[in-house]
Formats: C-alpha cells, sequence, structure tokens
C-alpha cells in the first residue's frame, strides 16, 4: 500500500512544541489568517483553534466591514482590518509572521487566488484551505510554480476534484497513489480529508489517520484542522509531522467528547490532548 503506515503519536511526538521559561509571543510563533465576509465563522474557528494548539500570536486579516463581527467574537485573536489590496499586502508583508492560513471563508475568487499567491511569494509555510483550493481550480501548475517553503493543501474530495481534476477513487490503494500523486504535482504536502485522512509528502512518504470518529463530520470541523496545523507550522515543526500531529489531536480531541459534537467545541478540547502528549 506504498509503504503507508498508520497515523500514531510515536512518529511525531517529539517534535511537538513546547513552550520555555523564556518563550514570549513571538518565539512561541505568529499565524496570520486571512478571513472572510459573509461568511465569518470559519476563519474564526480556525483562529481559536490554532490559538489553542499553543501559537504565541494568532491575528486575522479582516475586511474592515467585517471588523464589527470578528473583534466583538474574538478576545485573545488579534483582528487587522485592511481597507484595500494594498492594506492587506502590508499584512501579509508583517515580518513577524511565521506561518500562513487562508481558505475557510475567503470566498472564491480572483482576490483570494491572488491573495495566495502573495502568501507563498513570501518563502513562509501556508496552508491552503477550503475557498481558497477552489480558487485554483484546474490549476495545480500555477501553485506548482509558486510553493516555495513548506506547503500544505487540505482538499476534503470535492476540492480535490476540481484542483486535480480527478476524483479521489473508493478504494485505499487508489486514493493514496492519487495524493502521492497530488503532492508530487504541486511540491507540498497534500492531506486528503475522509474516513481514512491520508497524508502525503513529495519526498514518498505516507500517513494514514485512522482514527476518527464519525462525529467529525460536520461544518467547521475542517477548518478547525486547518488552524490546527498552522498553528504548528508557525511553531516551527516541519509540515509533514505537523499535518500528523494535528490530524491525531483533532480525532482524539471528537473522540473524548463524543455524540453531539460540532466543531465550536473542538478548540477547547485541544489542550487537554496536548498536555497528555506533552507529559508522556
Amino acid at each position: 500500500m506504498n509503504n503507508a503506515l498508520s497515523n500514531t503519536p510515536s512518529l511525531w511526538q517529539s517534535l511537538l512544541p513546547q513552550p520555555h521559561t523564556h518563550s514570549h509571543k513571538y518565539s512561541r510563533g505568529f499565524l496570520l489568517i486571512q478571513g472572510g465576509y459573509p461568511v465569518t465563522g470559519a476563519a474564526r474557528l480556525a483562529a481559536m483553534a490554532a490559538a489553542r494548539c499553543g501559537a504565541g500570536m494568532t491575528a486575522i486579516a479582516a475586511p474592515e466591514v467585517a471588523l464589527p463581527i470578528y473583534a466583538s467574537a474574538l478576545l485573545s485573536v488579534m483582528v487587522k482590518p485592511y481597507a484595500n489590496a494594498a492594506e492587506l499586502q502590508l499584512l501579509i508583508d508583517d515580518g513577524r509572521v511565521n506561518s500562513y492560513l487562508i481558505g475557510p471563508g475567503a470566498g472564491i475568487s480572483d482576490a483570494t487566488q491572488t491573495s495566495v499567491l502573495c502568501m507563498l511569494s513570501m518563502g513562509k509555510p501556508v496552508v491552503i484551505d477550503a475557498d481558497a483550493l477552489t480558487a485554483f481550480a484546474g490549476q495545480a501548475e500555477i501553485l506548482k510554480q509558486k510553493i516555495a517553503a513548506n506547503c500544505v493543501l487540505t482538499p476534503h474530495e470535492g476540492e480535490f476534484k476540481k484542483v486535480f481534476g480527478i476524483s479521489p477513487a473508493s478504494d485505499l490503494p487508489t486514493r493514496i497513489t492519487q495524493t502521492l500523486a497530488a503532492a508530487h504535482a504541486c511540491n507540498a504536502i497534500v492531506l486528503l480529508k475522509g474516513t481514512n485522512t491520508i497524508i502525503a509528502s513529495p519526498d514518498g512518504r505516507v500517513l494514514i489517520n485512522e482514527q476518527a470518529p464519525p462525529t467529525l463530520a460536520t461544518a467547521g470541523a475542517g477548518d478547525v484542522l486547518a488552524g490546527m496545523i498552522a498553528s504548528l507550522l508557525a511553531q516551527g515543526m516541519p509540515a509533514f509531522e505537523a499535518c500528523a500531529a494535528a490530524t491525531w489531536i483533532h480525532a482524539q480531541a471528537a473522540r473524548c467528547f463524543g455524540v453531539g459534537l460540532i466543531a465550536d467545541d473542538l478548540p477547547g478540547l485541544i489542550p487537554a490532548v496536548l498536555q497528555t502528549l506533552l507529559k508522556t
């Protein structure tokens, strides 16, 4: 099965970021998320998950018109409004930023595609999710040309088909082969979400996350996962291991909650799972 391994903490636990006595908010990682409008909940979910996953500074770049919505709902997450493309570019150019997340609620538009390319040009880790993937439907080659650092694509089946032009197979071996091919095509980590989430690296490594409960099939769960991955990247964790760790923690948090889970519950469950991993 393409040498695929089951995703277990033993593969990445030693690389989990840990705060130290000399840590400060910027040394613990600064993540910038591009928020959207009128859909604002997705980016807010991602931001709370990122903060709970340890990023010292989580900020949302939000359209000026949406500032009251974001600012009234978020206290520990900074909201940085922008009125035009030039102001957004200044936020992206902030040299203190360690990683970016774009996609949750961003909207499918040329402007979203432009933001993705701007983030990629910074040479820092970028998580491309949801609308930011669909904005590149049939244009995987553009991403390949622009990716210059640890980059993660997090499609579900529909987004995978739109970007790479092929529907993920139902049988696991073929699905793994397809995900690996996509990772090679974009020179990025590709995380194909599903019952068995596949994490594939351009260097041929593959992990399968098999312990996710069916309760994770709920709106917003993917936004939470994207925020967790981007947070670990901001803290310096390698992209493949960051994806593996976030996916496992995400699923374990859902298991801890049980039935009735909604995405809003997930960020608050992350610390207890992390505490168990960091103690071992």
